[in-house]
């Protein structure tokens, strides 16, 4: 048998021991204020024979693409950290995204800011995550979100070897004060019905964005894609209007030939009068252009104010409040993202499958259109038993008293 060989070095950042290769990387760290070198034993899980020697130097080359030296002071508070981290995640991740990111570090830093990261434990993390409730009033999924993010952030520290355990992992949101500072919500009014739909487009027929709102609950549009419709997207010969550019609002407004998911990128057939419809835009928007002259901004955009200048990515949702609020026969907690759900609700009500109206509205998960066919299908149940019970079971009549 083959006497097994020391433990010792293999080639240049390889080592032998115990009968296997390991990597071994120098990383410059500061600690406590003064830098000083720290080595790291890397497993490459083979066993330490000659012909394994060239696999962990390979190993070894990619491994070194990847590290950066570390300057992280390990005494470092949370908010100089947070800033360290969020500004690395900031290349990785989309400005809307960023903008959460940012919303949350500001909700973290309110309680942790001064705290170093390796004095944060179990007990602190219950407490923020108490006082979001107790404090701020806010909602389950708020408070779960911002754990979700702290989480990341002492995950990432754990690597970066500040701490040696996430103090967020084993932490669970109070469900007594979740319950207590829940708002009541009426899941009944989250989206119109086919008559409400038909109501509120025949009374604001006249309003400037009545195609827009037409074309939302129509296609079932999100925001984001009625507001980036550009003249480029409509196919006036094929008569089809495509989604494939987005405005949405994080730090900034940005505007990118992207969409939610890859199944938001869809083409929709046009018909004859909404072909129409398209063509008394554009002569609209021509006649506008005349009437400003100079002072018209010029763009590709459809939904725009009489000068040219772009809607804000909100302007669509204040006005689609006013409107509601005026119409008190519509439900009144409905927002503009329940327009989309609308369209949901009519291609249920018209009886198609649920497949087809995953793909009209572009959801990319089919258990978001499950769950409104589900809401769609229990209201109109409710309306037909209430129909049936009053035709069973009277009430008296009240007129006379």
């Amino acid at each position: 048998m083959a006497r097994p060989k020391k433990d010792g070095k293999r080639a240049r950042g390889i080592q032998g021991k115990s009968g296997h290769l390991y990597i071994v990387t120098t990383q410059s760290v500061i600690q406590d204020g003064k830098k000083k070198a720290e080595k790291k034993w890397i497993s490459t899980g083979l066993t330490d024979i000659p012909e394994n020697i060239k696999k962990a130097s390979e190993m070894r080359a990619k491994l070194l693409n990847k590290i950066t030296v570390s300057t992280i002071d390990r005494s470092i508070t949370f908010s100089g950290y947070t800033d360290y981290v969020i500004n690395k995640k900031k290349r990785e991740v989309t400005d809307s995204t960023y903008a959460s990111y940012l919303y949350r570090l500001k909700r973290t830093n309110e309680y942790f800011g001064n705290i170093k990261v390796k004095d944060i434990n179990e007990t602190m993390v219950e407490e923020f995550l108490d006082g979001l409730f107790e404090k701020y009033h806010v909602q389950y999924r708020t408070v779960r979100d911002i754990k979700v993010f702290l989480g990341f952030i002492m995950e990432q520290a754990v690597k970066d070897g500040i701490i040696t355990y996430n103090p967020v992992k084993e932490v669970v949101i109070n469900k007594n004060l979740s319950d207590k500072y829940a708002k009541e919500k009426d899941v009944d009014e989250e989206f119109f019905s086919y008559e409400e739909a038909q109501l509120f487009l025949n009374t604001i027929k006249y309003h400037e964005l009545y195609e827009l709102f037409y074309l939302t609950i129509f296609f079932g549009l999100r925001r984001e894609e009625v507001l980036g419709l550009r003249w480029s997207a409509i196919d006036f010969i094929n008569k089809t209007m495509s989604i494939n550019h987005t405005v949405t609002f994080g730090t900034k407004v940005n505007r990118t030939n992207t969409t939610k998911t890859a199944s938001s990128t869809r083409v929709y057939p046009l018909t004859d009068e909404q072909i129409e419809m398209f063509k008394k835009l554009k002569n609209k928007e021509r006649a506008n252009r005349k009437l400003c002259g100079n002072g018209y901004y010029d763009s590709d955009y459809i939904f725009k104010h009489i000068d040219g200048t772009l809607f804000f990515p909100d302007y669509p949702s204040k006005m689609f409040k006013k409107l509601i609020k005026k119409i008190p026969e519509l439900p009144q907690k409905i927002s503009f993202h329940g327009l989309r759900s609308s369209c949901v609700s009519i291609l249920v009500h018209q009886g198609m499958d649920v497949k087809s109206i995953q793909k009209w509205v572009g959801h990319a998960d089919i258990d978001t259109t499950l769950r409104i066919y589900a809401k769609v299908k229990d209201k109109e149940s409710k309306k037909e038993i209430s129909d049936t019970m009053k035709g069973i079971i009277p009430l008296k009549d009240y007129t006379d008293q």
